[in-house]
């Protein structure tokens, strides 16, 4: 079940898509011995692991509000 939560929910598609491109990886591992299935392993199991990597960066770069505090502390004291 997806968060609320909308850095929550992006970390958590992320997750899905990493666990998808490793699934199609070692489906293609396990059961494509041919050019086929090497390019279903490099094609659609590197789309997806890329995707999902790309989706994690970009949610921690776009949070907006939540902070840890330490760059404000820094500011709003000196």
């Amino acid at each position: 079940m997806l968060s609320t939560d909308p850095f929550d929910r992006r970390l958590q598609l992320s997750g899905i898509i990493l666990i998808l491109g490793l699934i199609v990886e070692a489906l293609c591992l396990a059961l494509g011995h041919g050019p086929i299935g090497f390019m279903l392993f490099v094609g659609l199991g590197g789309f997806l692991f890329a995707i999902g990597i790309l989706l994690y960066l970009y949610s921690l770069v776009s949070t907006k509000g939540k902070s840890s505090g330490h760059g404000e502390d820094i500011r709003t004291n000196v």
